[in-house]
Order: C-alpha cells, then structure tokens, then sequence
C-alpha cells in the first residue's frame, strides 16, 4: 500500500495538506501573467522550444488531444516555475519534468513546477493535455487560432508572455481531406485512411502570440513573385471572384515586401509568406509571420469595388507585411508597447501604399482620420500616455483605442520630422539589426535617434509626447489695424501654447 501511495502521489497533481510546510512549491501566481512573473521568468529561461503534437478530430465538439515537450535552459533552478495553462487540472493528463513524473500544482491559470523537479541548464517538460477550445474558432468546415495578446495559455500550456520568444515545432492529426498551414513550411505530409498527420518546420524565435496554424476545407491558389512562392488560402466560391483579384492580391503581397526590404535593408525574415482569407474575421488582419490571417471581404472585391475599398486592401497588406519586422521580428518586451508596432505598422504602409493612388489627397485624408479623434480624448480628462503601465497580461486589451490607434500616428510623424527622414530611417534600421528575432522596447529606438540626432534632445521630447498624456492649449491673437477702404490690414499673428495641467510643459 505504501509503494502504491507514493506512485499515486507522483503521477497527480502535487496538494499540500494542512500544516504543512510548503517546501516543495511555492505559492501558485495570480491570474494572467503579472509583470513581477514575466519579469522573474523572463530573467531565469533562455533557450526556449516548443514541440507541440494535436489529435484534431473531424466533429467540432470533440476534444483535442494534446502533447507538448518544452525544452529550455534554466539559469537559477531554486524557486518553483510556472508555465501558463488556462485550464483546470482535470485538462492536464500526466506531466513529466526531465524524464520522471513528478508532483505539480494547477490552479490560476499556471501549472506550477516544483524547484526538486527542476535543474540548473537544460531542462525539458513533457505534458499531455486536453487543449482548449476558446482561441481556436472552430466550427464544422475549419479553425484557425487567435492567441493576441496572451491566449495562448487558453488552448496549450506555454510561458504566455511576448519576452519568452520560442521555436515552435508543430505536429497535426488532422482529417484526410483537410488542409492546413502554420508559421512554418510544411516538411511532410502522411495519409492513412481517413486521417492524416502534418508535420512543420520549426520556426523562428516567436513570441507565443504569433504562433498560429489554419485547418480544414480550404482552396489554395499559388503563384510566384520575384521568386518566391506566395500561397493564397481562401473559401471562395464564386470562381470568377477569385479570378479577379487574385493578381492583385499577390501583386500588392509583392510590392510590399519589396518596399519593406529596401527601406530596413533587411531581407523578409521567414521562410515563407502565406496569406489565409477568414470569413468574417474579427480584425482586417493578424501578422502571423509565414501565416498571415485577413478578413475574407476586405481582400475579395466586388466588381464594383470603389476606390477607397482598393485603398483599404492596399493598407492592410501593406500593414500586416510591415508587421513581419515591426513586432514579428523584434517584438516589445511588454504589452505597454503594443502601440509602437502598429504605428510602425500604419507608419510602414503609408509610405508602401499612398504612391500608388495619386488621386487621393493623403495629407488630407490622415488629418481627418486622426486629429479630430485624438483631440476629443487627449483633451479630456479620461486621456492617457500613449506608454501605458500594465500590470498584468489579462489586461492587455484596455490598453487599445483613440490614443493608440489616432495620436501615436501623428507623434510618429513628428518623430519623423524632428530628425529628417534619412536619420530616421537609419535609425530604425540600426533598430531592428539590433535586436532581430529579439525584443525592444520604445526607449530602445529613442536611444538610438538621440545618438544620432543629439541636437534635438528626443528623450525629453518623448517623455512629454509618449510617457505623458495630454496635448498643448493652443492659442491665435490677431493684431490687425484699418487699410485703405477700411479693410483690416493684419499686423502681426501670434500662436502661443499653454500646459492645460498648469505643469509648465513644452
């Protein structure tokens, strides 16, 4: 009875009786992945891969079955570790911690590792789970995966934060008849009967909010720019649609990496470029790198489509392209800035896009997107910075609005004309050559544009534009005296600029 009370005890989740001491654990981390969490982790892993395998069954209610081996070097291996699993242990099938089974905690949304199970350099833990279904919108005919901004806990256990950047090797059980696609190329493909198994290439260093694979009932269409193959994965049924846009899809997939690499100087830096067409897709686009998901209608036009409709699909190609070095290739450290990489994004594809449509006036048509929107909230008492403090990954989405999405643009363009377009541009490349398939954070980029524009003193221009919010009182006196026939002749115009807070700020 003794011998099969301690194999009981290694095999299920590790409980702590009352009164006892906690020595093998500690104690289990709040929801979400705090800051304090991300950055104890982030100091102590490196090194970090992923081998993912998923049953993925043909009926949409049916679970999927999951194995995982995670493999990464530990630098301190005193303390507990806990990886990010947001489902209860009964999700959880067995665990094992370098070849042994060993107790562990669940609870929180973590499975906690015990620090006697753990060891100083390389460490592996293997896990068979149930995934979770929330981030996987399936439904009968496909799914895809939306892990943005730390959901990827929700659907297998990984360290759910943009700083822990991974290699992701995934394996799929699918259906015969489906087809899938992931961040990597696909390596081979094995049917037996009615099922089949894929297996992917390993991926670069990616955070695990742009790890991401595609199943089920989907038409490819393929085609060669500036010889790389680009695949277009679509549900489309009206053939002749398809047929029409197509080249213009490819073709704008191809101008834009075109002006991507030439502005960074940096070759695209993934293997493949795939584009996925997801009817009614929650966003106009996802920057999955390799893997790139957008809205169905916003890439399919009607016949009839008007100018601004081709304008639209122009940009998110554009954006999501520039999105493969600005946030896939060096991603934030922290949610905080989220806001850089779509800035950067809209930034990148302004410049790729506008040419191309020389009938627009685009000066006109940012200020009117912008200002007015930024100005209602900075001017209010509910503005914030556009750096915003986060706290904990769970609230992540708050961070998003009017003063990411409609100030940011504008200060980036400010930035811009502060320092001259071939300083920032030079700048930006020094940027992302420094911290390729890394992470950076805002002050990073500053660093480098106050190094190379000292004059314009950038860090105080960025604490009072980015670290704090509101925006300057502007005023205009008009000294005019009487002409000639008694029209007002003006003298002298005056534009004078306030701190609304009464800080003194310029």
């Amino acid at each position: 009875m003794l011998a099969v009370a301690l194999l009981t005890l290694l095999v299920q989740p590790f409980a702590v009786a009352a009164g006892r001491t906690r020595t093998a654990f500690d104690t289990l981390p709040s929801p979400g992945v705090a800051r304090a969490l991300a950055r104890e982790r982030s100091a102590r892993l490196s090194g970090l891969r992923y081998a993912v395998r998923l049953d993925i069954p043909a009926a949409v209610r049916a679970p999927i079955a999951g194995e995982e081996t995670i493999r990464f070097r530990l630098g301190e291996a005193g303390s507990a570790l806990a990886l990010d699993f947001q489902q209860d242990s009964s999700a959880v099938r067995a665990l094992e911690v370098n070849g042994r089974a060993v107790g562990y905690r669940v609870g929180n949304g973590h499975i906690l590792l015990s620090a006697r199970s753990l060891r100083p350099g390389e460490n592996s833990v293997h896990i068979r789970f149930v995934a979770g279904d929330a981030p996987l919108n399936r439904n009968p005919d496909y799914l895809y995966t939306l892990f943005v901004p730390a959901r990827a806990s929700l659907a297998l256990p990984v360290f759910d934060q943009p700083d822990l950047k991974g290699r992701f090797a995934l394996t799929l059980e699918l259906p015969a008849a489906w087809r899938s696609v992931a961040n990597g190329p696909e390596l081979t493909r094995t049917v037996r009967g009615d099922r089949q198994t894929v297996r992917f290439a390993e991926t670069k260093p990616l955070p695990t909010y742009l790890f991401a694979f595609v199943a089920g009932a989907w038409q490819v269409e393929t085609a060669v720019r500036d010889g790389r193959t680009i695949r277009l994965f679509h549900r489309e049924t009206d053939a002749a649609k398809v047929a029409r846009n197509r080249e213009a899809i490819f073709g704008l997939v191809a101008r834009s990496l075109r002006s991507m690499e030439k502005y960074t100087g940096i070759p695209y830096p993934f293997p493949k470029y795939d584009l996925v067409l997801v009817p009614s897709f929650q966003f106009g686009g996802m920057e999955h790198p390799g893997q790139i998901l957008y809205n169905a209608s916003s890439l399919m036009l009607d016949e009839t489509a008007t100018q601004n409709q081709e304008l639209a699909r122009a940009s998110v190609i554009a954006h999501e392209t520039a999105h493969m070095w600005f946030g896939d290739l060096v991603t934030m450290r922290w949610f905080d800035d989220v806001w850089m990489k779509e800035v950067f994004a809209n930034f990148m594809a302004a410049k790729i896009v506008n040419p191309s449509f020389p009938a627009v006036n685009h000066e006109l048509r940012f200020l009117l997107a912008h200002y007015p929107a930024a100005y209602a909230v900075d001017r209010s008492a509910g503005t914030h910075p556009i750096r915003q403090r986060l706290e904990n990954l769970n609230e992540a989405g708050q961070l998003y609005g009017a003063i990411i999405y409609e100030k940011a643009p504008i200060v980036m363009r400010m930035l811009e004309e502060l320092v001259g377009p071939a300083t920032f541009r030079r700048g930006v490349d020094e940027y992302l050559r420094a911290h390729e398939y890394g992470n950076a954070s805002w002050p990073d980029l500053i660093d480098v544009l106050d190094r190379l524009a000292p004059t314009h003193h950038l860090k105080p221009w960025s604490h009072v534009w980015v670290e704090e919010a509101g925006r300057p009182t502007l005023r205009v006196a008009v000294a005019a005296s009487a002409g000639a026939g008694g029209r007002r002749v003006v003298q002298r115009v005056t534009l004078s600029q306030s701190d609304p807070t009464g800080r003194g700020r310029l």
